[in-house]
This record gives structure tokens, C-alpha cells and sequence, in this order.
């Protein structure tokens, strides 16, 4: 293949990834570009969409507002704890399942795959009940417990992966040396399952922050998290367009920086996870 050929092939390849590129920033674009707006510019036709006047009006009644406060400090509560607990849950079962020659190991790991697949929508229901029976409705600690189960199985088969992964000479070694099987798991397994620890804090963040179904049957106003709150500026009449979408870019900018921030052990965490 000559040079220009192959000029040719990257100008293409570049270009096809741009134009996915565009159609998948584009929303996000159109998001930030319409929170800037007035209920007036929001509505206003297509050819008018870069033609006006950015306000913060709508942020700064956002965070003038109680209500979205009290909001922000749930999701922000119940992901940090969520996330917490399904990272040192599903990191001692995934040490447990690929170690420990424990009965009945096999069928238990498949049972988590049917309970990872059950759709949320027929689960809301009996949990309702059962939070409404024991009096914690429109709590935060049901919504702990109920998405640390709920992401537990896929975080769990994750560290799985990356402790099948992980070298037995290692801890044979450190075994002979003497170590026993909490510092084995403490001061060896620990820091080579690091990237996969990240890789479950993130997913499991991103999941349990954007989380809607749960937190709208079991929240009303205390346990009231960011996406149930969003809901409000859409009615039968009326979308408030302008504080509905301030609203999804303080949504979704929190786990974009996170995701960011934790993006070369992310990346390091899928790539060495996938390999066995």
C-alpha cells in the first residue's frame, strides 16, 4: 500500500470517527447550550438555537433552592456508600469464588448472573413493601442496601475475573514466607486487584448516581436524589426546559470529572480484566 493510500485511509478513518464523535457530543452540547437559556430562547425555533443571551439564572436558582440541595447531598450520600459497600463486598467474594474451594461455588456465581439480569421493574414493587413495612420509606439507608445488592453480582463476577488473573505463584511465595491469608490478601492480592477495585467503584458510581426507578418509588421528599428531583420541571402543562436541563449537567458533570479523574486505572482495569 503506497502513501497516499494509506493518507487516504487515515483522512477516512478520522473522519468517520469525528462524525461519531459530533452525533454523540451533540446532546450534551445541546444540554449545556439550552441550561444558559431563558423559558423564551428554550422553546425558541432551530434556527435560533445559537442566537441568544447566556444566563446563569437558572443555576443560581437552583442552588437558591432547599429542595435541590437536599437532593444533591442524598445522591452524593447514598452513592459514596453504595459504592464503599459494593467495592469491599464484591472484592472478598470475588477473592472467595476464584480461592476457595467452597461448596456449591459454581451454582451460587450463576444464581448472582439471574439476579443481575432480572429487570428493576419487578423488583420495585416487593421492595417498596418491605421498606414501607419496617417504616423507612423515604429513607436514605434502603437505597444503600437496595443498590449495593443491585450492583453487587456485577462488580463481584469483575474482581472475579481480575483474581483468576492474578499470578498463584505470588501467594504461594508469600505463603511459604509465611504470611497468612489475611496479610496474603491485605498486603499481595490487594494491590494487583487495585485497577479492578476502580474499575467496580466506577461503574458502580455511574450506576447508582443515575439511578431513577428506585430512588422514585422509595423517595419523596428526604430521600429525594438528583434524577427523581429533575422530574418535577416536566408536568402535563409545560417543560421547563431551562432549569430541567441545568439540572442534567449538574447530573451529569460530577461523574464525567470522576470518570476522568479515574480514567488510566479504568482503562488499565478493563484491559487487564479481560485478560485470564
Amino acid at each position: 500500500m503506497n502513501r497516499r493510500s494509506r493518507t487516504l485511509r487515515h483522512g477516512l478513518t478520522y473522519l468517520v470517527l469525528g462524525i461519531a464523535a459530533a452525533y454523540a457530543i451533540f446532546p450534551l452540547l445541546w444540554v449545556v447550550l439550552t441550561s444558559l437559556k431563558n423559558n423564551r430562547d428554550a422553546i425558541a425555533s432551530a434556527d435560533r438555537a445559537f442566537d441568544f443571551t447566556p444566563t446563569w439564572s437558572n443555576y443560581s436558582g437552583l442552588f437558591d433552592n432547599p429542595a435541590f440541595l437536599s437532593a444533591a447531598l442524598t445522591s452524593f450520600i447514598v452513592t459514596v456508600a453504595a459504592t464503599a459497600l459494593v467495592v469491599v463486598i464484591a472484592t472478598l467474594g470475588g477473592y472467595a469464588f476464584a480461592r476457595l474451594r467452597l461448596p456449591g461455588r459454581r451454582t451460587l456465581a450463576s444464581l448472582m448472573v439471574i439476579v443481575q439480569v432480572i429487570p428493576i421493574i419487578v423488583l420495585v414493587i416487593p421492595l417498596f413493601r418491605i421498606v414501607s413495612e419496617v417504616g423507612l420509606y423515604d429513607r436514605s439507608l434502603p437505597l444503600v442496601l437496595i443498590m449495593t445488592g443491585l450492583n453487587i453480582p456485577f462488580a463481584t463476577w469483575l474482581m472475579l475475573a481480575f483474581f483468576r488473573s492474578s499470578p498463584v505463584e505470588i501467594e504461594e511465595a508469600a505463603a511459604i514466607d509465611g504470611a497468612s491469608r489475611f496479610q496474603l490478601f491485605r498486603q499481595v492480592l490487594i494491590p494487583i486487584v487495585a485497577p479492578g477495585m476502580a474499575t467496580a467503584a466506577i461503574f458502580t458510581a455511574i450506576e447508582v448516581w443515575n439511578a431513577f426507578l428506585v430512588p422514585l418509588v422509595l423517595g419523596q421528599s428526604e430521600a429525594q436524589t438528583l434524577t427523581v428531583y429533575a422530574s418535577q420541571f416536566i408536568t402535563y402543562q409545560e417543560i421547563n426546559w431551562g432549569p430541567l436541563c441545568a439540572t442534567a449537567v449538574l447530573i451529569f458533570a460530577p461523574i464525567v470529572l470522576f470518570v476522568l479523574a479515574l480514567q488510566r486505572p479504568l482503562v488499565k482495569g478493563i484491559t487487564t480484566g479481560s485478560v485470564k
